[in-house]
């Protein structure tokens, strides 16, 4: 057992020992009897952990490889129900309950890494209104032999006066940047580039093309738009998984993650900054643009990740009355964050209305066009949170669901994320015989199943309700009623076997369980009781069209979320996915100064509806666990 000694606080030496992650190979030391988990987050190791770390999940798991005795605290009661069976000798422990009191070596098994692939992240291809925030403008400044003698700063602030009377200010940082350039006192053309009425970069010579970013930072994954504001065109995307998944799949692990450490909260906006800044750099690359000819940026995220990447805690979005630190828009330049683009450029992040309603969701009530704001109609966002926003007649009303992170895959005991190889239908033919279709991978020989994401949970319920081997109160029929439904030797509860070990990528049976079956009912009647709320508070009896935004929703059938009552009982055909309506409306907001202000002025007319405080919430609740159309409540009931 090596123990190393160091760190003093108050005189009292802390004693700390190694941790090794495998397959990484990556080492870190933590104090006795802090968690593997804690050692994880340090050293940046992607281990899931969907709860957070409080024990409650069983998703941080890990394979002993190597420990002196003693070295890992004993297994309790509440860790031992959530480990699987161990075979030939293999030890498994939880990261988030197995306290360190030694040189300890894990192995991370693939189902328990965090998201590595890059997740699919849809978009509409729009054409917008040119009216961007940053300009060229092409200068003459006179030689420093003309008239008298004066400095270069003040025959610069000369030339922008005689160009354009309405610049306010040459920044000295702006100034400095320029004087580094060759031959730069010599140029008499130079080209000032301008965000509102500040000059943000100096460039002897004419303009060059003129660029901005638009991004999105979801919890799970991230887009980023190269445009050209010039032409209103897309010419690069990149999308990524989120690098802070190593710390908690959930924002609610995050959160809990810096309440543990405020150090953490730096780590985690770095590893994101440093994420976008490999992004941005692989972008302009693919695109033959320089970097430095990217003058603007919008982002768009959920209240959490939009605390984080402005280095503010989010701890009181943990709890009540969960409220933001800051709700406004706000602008800060690039070199404030790190982003490797013009330093001065301006990042504006849009405004938050409430605690769980972010940019994100503003982004897509920016996308909907005036139809949007005729008769009625319901746009929903459905993730770790749903958020919806009701338009009746104009008027936008709003609320924010805890629906969990099953739809994400996560608490699905072969859940996975949306990337290849995981089930995003499953159908069970009229002979019975259950079929299933997974994400293809590009290139990709095995074709085997790694377990099911989002839209093939929602898909798996509907398929077994549909064909009664689920009844529509979330029970499984008796285990001879198909060959598929079995009791499981592990935890006794009912399961479908899905694909057979043999026919998975794991080696291990996909199965959809009795507690799956639960969670989907439990996510699903908390976005169906908030959507009801907001239309029995607005008196609506008939929906006009329903938009599903996100990642998620744009690879749900309508025909399976109207089948179990996740949303109200409209024609399908009035169900409509619109892709990432966030990012597409950060890129509006790039695009078109003018969205920038319109945000700003929806997040001030939306009214949120908090849902822990509806009298009513509880017992709509309970009436929408029925996986039945039929059986849930009726729009305006």
């Amino acid at each position: 057992m090596t123990i190393r000694r160091s760190g003093v606080t108050s005189g009292i030496t802390k004693a700390q020992a190694g941790i090794t992650f495998l397959p990484d190979s990556r080492r870190t030391e933590v104090a006795l009897g802090d968690h593997l988990l804690l050692g994880a987050w340090k050293t940046g190791v992607g281990i899931k952990a969907v709860c957070g770390g409080r024990g409650k999940c069983g998703t941080c798991l890990v394979s002993v490889e190597s420990a002196a005795e003693g070295a890992l605290s004993p297994v309790t009661a509440e860790e031992a129900d959530l480990l699987p069976r161990a075979g030939c000798g293999q030890i498994y422990r939880l990261a988030c309950m197995a306290e360190v009191h030694g040189e300890v070596c894990v192995s991370v098994p693939p189902e328990s890494q965090a998201l590595k692939n890059s997740p699919r992240k849809p978009y509409t291809v729009t054409r917008v209104a040119l009216a961007p925030a940053v300009a060229h403008l092409a200068i003459d400044v006179e030689p420093s032999s003309a008239g008298p003698p004066r400095a270069l700063a003040a025959r610069i602030v000369a030339a922008l006066a005689r160009a354009d009377r309405r610049v306010a200010s040459l920044p000295l940082a702006t100034l400095a940047e320029f004087s580094r350039q060759p031959d730069f006192d010599s140029s008499a053309r130079v080209t000032a580039t301008l965000a509102h009425k500040r000059v943000i970069r100096l460039r002897a010579g004419e303009a060059r093309g003129l660029y901005g970013l638009a991004i999105d930072i979801g919890t799970t994954s991230m887009v980023l738009f190269l445009c050209d504001l010039a032409k209103g065109e897309i010419v690069a995307v990149r999308t990524a998984g989120n690098p802070q998944a190593a710390y908690g799949e959930d924002v609610i692990g995050r959160m809990t993650c810096i309440q543990a450490d405020i150090a953490m909260l730096a780590t985690l906006q770095k590893r994101v900054i440093d994420e976008l800044n490999r992004m941005i750099a692989e972008a302009a690359a693919e695109a033959g643009v320089s970097q430095e000819d990217i003058a603007d940026a919008v982002v768009v995220g959920n209240p959490t990740m939009q605390h984080i990447l402005l280095g503010i805690n989010p701890e009181p979005l943990g709890r009540g009355p969960y409220l933001p630190v800051l709700a406004e828009g706000v602008e800060v330049e690039a070199a404030s964050l790190g982003l490797d683009i013009i330093p001065g450029a301006p990042v504006f992040v849009l405004p938050m209305p409430a605690g769980y309603i972010g940019g994100d969701t503003l982004g897509a009530v920016l996308t909907r066009g005036p139809e949007f704001y005729r008769g009625n109609n319901l746009l929903v966002d459905i993730g770790t949170n749903g958020e919806i926003v009701l338009a009746k007649n104009g008027v936008l009303t709003a609320a924010s669901c805890a629906t969990g992170p099953v739809y994400e895959g996560a608490h699905i005991a072969c859940g996975v994320r949306a990337a290849p190889g995981a089930i995003e239908r499953v159908w069970v033919e009229p002979g019975g015989a259950i079929r299933w279709a997974a994400i293809p991978g590009e290139g990709e020989r095995d074709r085997r199943p790694v377990g099911l994401c989002g839209s093939g949970v929602i898909s798996a319920v509907t398929a077994l309700v549909g064909a009664g081997l689920v009844g529509t109160d979330g029970a499984f029929a008796s285990p001879d009623s198909h060959p598929r439904l079995r009791r499981s030797e592990r935890t006794g509860q009912m399961e479908a076997l899905l694909v057979p070990g043999i026919g998975s990528r794991t080696g291990r049976d996909l199965v959809f369980t009795q507690q799956d079956v639960r969670s989907v009912q439990l996510g699903k009647a908390s976005l169906r009781a908030g959507i009801e709320i907001l239309l029995r508070e607005q008196g609506v009896s008939e929906l006009d069209h329903i938009y599903l935004a996100g990642t998620f929703g744009n690879h749900l059938e309508p025909r399976d979320i109207v089948a179990i009552g996740m949303v109200p009982p409209v024609p399908v055909e009035r169900i409509e996915s619109i892709g990432n309506a966030a990012g597409d409306g950060a890129r509006m907001a790039l695009f078109n100064r003018r969205d920038r202000r319109r945000a700003r002025r929806l997040a001030g007319e939306m009214r949120v509806v908090e849902l822990a405080n509806c009298a009513e919430f509880q017992d709509l609740f309970v009436a929408c666990t029925e996986l039945s159309a039929a059986s849930a409540p009726q729009l305006g009931d």
